[in-house]
């Protein structure tokens, strides 16, 4: 009876409507990022060393890309659209495939 009083509740019907929208979100990234990442990239993600990545977005990167991507390996350059990331982890690499605004990662 308590369940279906709260079910009720205007704020209750918020909260689960908004978090099945997040868990929707997070689900299509999570579905959508292994095709981001360049299949030649695949040998050396199933080794354990670090690799060197070219970023493409859709746009071109402002300081807080940069940054960001900074927390993953060493930015070591901008060429337009795509940003360099040396010595990533594989596990980092799928990470950043995750954002919605990387178009591509491929090896260099």
């Amino acid at each position: 009876m308590r369940l279906r009083a709260a079910l009720r509740h205007r704020t209750v019907v918020f909260l689960l409507v908004v978090g099945a929208l997040w868990g929707g979100w997070e689900g299509a990234l999570a579905l959508t990022a292994p095709r981001r990442i360049a299949p030649a990239l695949a040998p050396a993600l199933a080794a354990t060393r670090p690799v060197n990545v070219a970023i493409t977005l859709g746009f071109r990167p402002e300081d807080f890309h940069i940054r960001l991507f900074q927390g993953y390996g060493v930015v070591s350059g901008v060429q337009g659209m795509t940003v360099l990331l040396d010595r990533v982890r594989p596990d980092d690499v799928r990470r950043i495939a995750q954002y919605y605004w990387v178009r591509r990662i491929a090896p260099r």
